[in-house]
């Protein structure tokens, strides 16, 4: 009985977010794989192994999908991608479908590129644009009124392109803390503006042919990056490999979902699920990869269900979201993974483990949406040539090419890098591909005030072990240590990933300045965090004497939820 598994740190979340009324995890694991397998030939196979790999904690789907499956109303899906266009008709359809996806749970974002900017003159109606910035505040205002189950409040992302006339506006759009509460907000990035940069050349800003201003493109880049490093953001995207999708044929990306790890077109969603790495590592260190195999199988044959079985609050989403069923399997738990196998989070070797274990994870992924293509169909806008030049397509071994275009493949994509926030604690590991935040440290959010402390830290607290070089958290690593992590990952997942860049209080922006121009050119987003450069966050330091007392308690311990740190603001609880 896994129940009595669970620390006392998962369970009170598990409880507060996922359960239905008298469940227990068990019964939680039984209702998903029901629900899950029911449109399969043999359901009693695969409820069976959903069950299992549920159960066990082998892999974890995302938290709308444990707490909604078997509801009569409720998405399945954590996030979406709506358009906007430069009309109010359009705009008033935005501000629509906003609402009825986050009255269902779901994070909306929204490429605000296509507004005319402030200033702009409205022909045929008379009178001016109020700009893009406005209308993204008229949308928060709609996100305030809205609140879900599972304490979940309206989360949002806001894009908007580094060409755009209102992008210094945009740039400033939270400087005052508070302000769009429920937006993160990040700027599109392109090659071009990066040499511009470099060059310390003159930037254009123009929308629709007209150029309305000149800058300095290195000093619209500094304007970026001190306000990341003092208020956290915005963000950055580089819209060129955003573009560079598997889709890019028929249906281009236009924005990320509010985390980031999910490039979508609109009314596309998210439809995710992650495998927990540290329960395929043996006591020794070794890999269970014959495991592992299994359960990314399961994986990804769990997630295309998900998109027939979700009941869906707009007609367009389902249309866009059958036309590509695009998925992601990602992982969790990384640096337990490598606390398991005794590297260093961010060293050499790390980086070798880590570029092994995701080409293992991605040709598993692929092989399996090929076999369900055999059995079930391709996704319906799948064409064998434009989809085999693409980017990413092009870097899997020459066998799974030929399979492809030989029997289709039955997603547009298959890999996705989630912050899996809530759901790594029901785990008791560390979230995504992110280090250690701290290895002790406090966290208030909407459930309520726990203290962590990994079983690691514990054991040298208690003197049983002493500190190895390898037990590292974010705090001990550099800049490049995280950002070479997250290039080594983005090479072999075919969409994105939810990543926080932490940074000491002392960061300067010349010091990051150049690490960003290089790296950023291989990634599809970055999101920095300074600690303590937001009011309310979430997660926090506790001193030795905390830590000591804590486990003189004898509470259980559990790992953090490290993406919470970038999400301060709650816009990211997915």
């Amino acid at each position: 009985d896994l129940v009595a598994k669970l620390s006392e740190n998962a369970q009170l979340i598990a409880e507060k977010r996922y359960f239905q009324e008298g469940e227990d995890w068990d019964a939680c694991c039984a209702r998903v794989a029901r629900v899950i397998s029911q449109f399969e030939t043999d359901k009693t196979k695969y409820e069976r192994d959903f069950y299992e790999v549920i159960n066990n904690l082998y892999f974890l789907p995302g938290g709308r999908i444990l707490r909604n499956s078997g509801r009569p109303r409720g998405s399945l899906f954590n996030c979406y991608v709506l358009g906007i266009g430069d009309s109010r008709k359009s705009i008033g359809q935005f501000y629509s479908d906003s609402l009825q996806l986050w009255g269902s749970g779901g994070g909306v974002g929204c490429n605000y590129s296509t507004l005319r900017p402030r200033g702009a003159e409205i022909k045929g109606v008379g009178g001016y644009s109020s700009g893009a910035v406005s209308f993204l505040k008229a949308s928060d205002a709609i996100a305030k009124t809205v609140e879900s189950g599972g304490s979940r409040r309206a989360a949002a992302l806001g894009l908007l392109l580094v060409s755009h006339p209102d992008i210094e506006e945009f740039i400033d759009a939270k400087v005052i803390d508070k302000e769009l509460p429920h937006y993160n907000i990040s700027v599109g990035i392109t090659e071009a503006f990066l040499d511009a940069v470099e060059a310390d050349a003159e930037w254009e800003l123009s929308f629709a042919q007209q150029v309305y201003k000149k800058v300095s493109a290195r000093d619209l880049w500094n304007k970026i990056l001190e306000n990341n490093l003092k208020y956290a953001e915005p963000g950055l995207i580089n819209w060129d490999n955003l573009r560079s999708n598997n889709s890019y044929y028929f249906s281009p990306p236009t924005c990320t979902n509010p985390c980031g790890e999910t490039t979508l077109s609109p009314y596309e969603s998210c439809d995710l699920g992650s495998v927990v790495l540290k329960n395929f590592v043996s006591p020794g260190g070794n890999t269970n990869w014959k495991r592992m195999e299994e359960v990314i199988s399961l994986a990804v044959r769990f997630l295309d269900n998900v998109i027939d079985i979700n009941q869906y609050d707009l007609s367009e989403v389902a249309t866009a979201t059958h036309n590509s069923r695009r998925i992601g399997v990602g992982i969790m738990g990384l640096a337990d993974y490598f606390f398991l196998k005794k590297i260093r989070y961010g060293s050499k070797k790390s980086l070798e483990e880590l570029d092994k274990l995701m080409k293992f994870i991605r040709d598993c992924v692929y092989t399996n949406l090929i076999k369900l293509s055999s059995e079930k169909g391709s996704f319906p806008k799948f064409e064998a040539v434009p989809y085999s030049k693409a980017h990413f397509i092009r870097t899997l071994p020459p066998s799974l090419r030929l399979d492809i275009k030989n029997f289709g493949v039955r997603c547009v994509t298959g890999l996705a890098i989630a912050p899996t926030g809530s759901i790594s604690l029901i785990a008791d590991t560390t979230s995504g591909i992110e280090p250690l935040f701290r290895k002790a440290y406090r966290r208030s959010d909407r459930v309520s005030e726990r203290i962590y402390v990994h079983p690691y830290y514990e054991d040298i607290i208690n003197k049983t072990t002493e500190m190895p070089d390898w037990f590292v958290d974010s705090s001990e690593l550099k800049p490049e240590e995280h950002l070479s992590v997250q290039s080594t990952c983005q090479l072999r997942v075919d969409n994105s990933i939810s990543k926080t860049i932490n940074l000491p209080a002392s960061i300067s922006v010349s010091e990051i300045s150049s690490l960003l121009l290089e790296t950023l050119r291989d990634l599809k987003g970055v999101t920095l965090y300074v600690d303590g450069s937001r009011e309310g966050q979430i997660l926090n330091s506790i001193t030795h004497d905390e830590v000591v007392e804590f486990i003189k308690k004898d509470k259980h311990s559990t790992a953090l939820s490290e993406k919470d740190v970038a999400c301060a603001s709650g816009a990211c609880e997915i």
